[in-house]
């Protein structure tokens, strides 16, 4: 388990849930949710699939907020962020990378955190 300030860990998750839920709303409304649901077709997934990665940001941004279900919502989120890593890379798309490494990171540090540090929050 990382030991991290109970600050840090606060931080880490306002940042997760603020970034996963601004784009899960991005994949279910406004002009980009078609410029999403394009890029999930050319990528080989089927229709409809980014709204269901959308309602799953969303929810697991939301859950990463609270204490009891932190480790579950930031598993889920890993999850995610190794499907689009594989995606990205299956796509030859490298530069698109960087962001599911550092945000699946991020997740993985408040998963990896010490339970008793996170249950306080």
């Amino acid at each position: 388990m990382i030991r991290l300030p109970r600050a840090a860990v606060l931080v880490i998750v306002i940042f997760l849930a603020v970034v996963f839920v601004l784009v899960g709303i991005s994949k279910l409304q406004g002009p980009s949710a078609m410029r999403w649901s394009e890029r999930f077709a050319r990528w080989g997934y089927p229709a409809g699939a980014e709204r269901v990665v959308g309602v799953l940001e969303i929810l697991g941004g939301l859950a990463v907020l609270i204490p009891k279900w932190r480790r579950a919502a930031a598993a889920m989120l890993i999850g995610l962020m190794a499907g689009a890593l594989g995606t990205h890379l299956i796509n030859a798309e490298l530069t698109r990378l960087i962001a599911p490494l550092v945000i699946g990171g991020l997740a993985f540090v408040v998963y990896a955190s010490r339970q008793s540090t996170l249950e306080k929050m």
